[in-house]
């Protein structure tokens, strides 16, 4: 990890432990060096720019609800995104088991300054990766981390990862 992102995750560890203790507004700073990660994440699993939005404000309930359980010295950026990919996932089964139940035509996504990341190009791309590809390339690129980091969140070995990440942008090359 590069010495930005270690005092990121140090900054980010110390802001949970306080939210823990039951300084709230701790919550900023994780919002300072993680919004535009958990963004990225949530987007890699729904694809939704709405969805995404509200997965992030979920997410901070989450790390002030979940505070207290947070292990100091784990790693607090894998913490927070773990969070978030687990969220992700919940609003994705819960819309996937609505769309079997009910002809629901796809909302159509909104332009906000966070579609500024995703070209309608690119977006076209990874939509052609499954599930675990996108989050690898998307955690990877748009949020940053490294394969160690998201091999953990994934819950997948470091070098599975770096494979799946090496084919992933295989594949993109192919497209792009």
């Amino acid at each position: 990890m590069d010495l930005e992102k270690l005092f990121e995750n140090a900054e980010c560890e110390k802001s949970i432990l306080k939210i823990a203790d039951g300084d709230h507004d701790a919550l900023r700073v994780i919002h300072k060096y993680m919004n535009r990660q958990i963004y990225a994440v949530a987007y890699a699993v729904l694809r939704d720019f709405s969805l995404s939005d509200d997965i992030v404000q979920e997410t901070y309930v989450k790390i002030m609800e979940k505070a207290s359980s947070y292990e100091k010295g784990t790693n607090a950026r894998a913490w927070i995104l773990s969070i978030a990919r687990n969220l992700s996932i919940d609003v994705y089964r819960r819309r996937s088991l609505d769309c079997a139940d009910h002809d629901v035509r796809e909302e159509e996504n909104r332009f906000d300054e966070g579609s500024v990341l995703f070209s309608m190009e690119v977006k076209r791309a990874l939509d052609t990766l499954d599930d675990e590809e996108r989050q690898i390339v998307t955690m990877k690129v748009y949020a940053e981390l490294k394969h160690k980091v998201i091999a953990k969140i994934l819950d997948i070995s470091e070098e599975a990862c770096k494979k799946k990440y090496q084919r992933a942008i295989a594949k993109l090359r192919v497209l792009l």
